[in-house]
């Protein structure tokens, strides 16, 4: 009985070791696969593991200001990733936007882990048809 218990054991303890290594593999601030400048730029500008982060810069590079409002939602919404392929977990990406009048809000998923997914929240405020205001910054969603 003692010797199925220490197998046991030690088949737990290598399924634990295994899934830890994965784990980590995919949290450790891999970048993820996307054909967007702006999410590369915004990932590769500081700690991309840093939630609650002004990435304002970033976002006015390349959305600058007096932008065309139909080019700007063009740019936003091709701010898209594609998940990694885990065998152990489902990446979740979220991906909106709500005009409201002059503005619009857009929550685009650039990064997902196991456990935390980083999200590029964009506020862009709209005079005349035309980018006046812009406010970013990434936000962190736990599972």
């Amino acid at each position: 009985m003692r010797r199925k218990g220490r197998l046991l054991g030690i088949g737990f303890a290598a399924f634990a070791v295994i899934c830890l290594v994965a784990t980590y593999d995919y949290s450790k601030g891999r970048i993820p696969q996307t054909d967007s400048r702006l999410v590369e730029d915004v990932l590769v500008e500081g700690n991309a593991r840093e939630c609650a982060r002004d990435v304002t810069a970033a976002v006015t590079r390349h959305i600058p200001l007096g932008t065309d409002r139909a080019e700007a939602e063009r740019i936003l919404a091709g701010a898209t990733i594609t998940p990694p392929s885990a065998w152990f977990w489902k990446p979740e990406v979220e991906n909106s936007a709500v005009s409201e009048g002059q503005t619009l809000e857009a929550i685009h998923t650039i990064k997902t882990t196991p456990f935390v997914s980083n999200l590029l929240r964009v506020y862009l405020g709209f005079e005349d048809g035309k980018v006046r205001r812009v406010a970013a910054e990434v936000i962190c969603h736990f599972s």
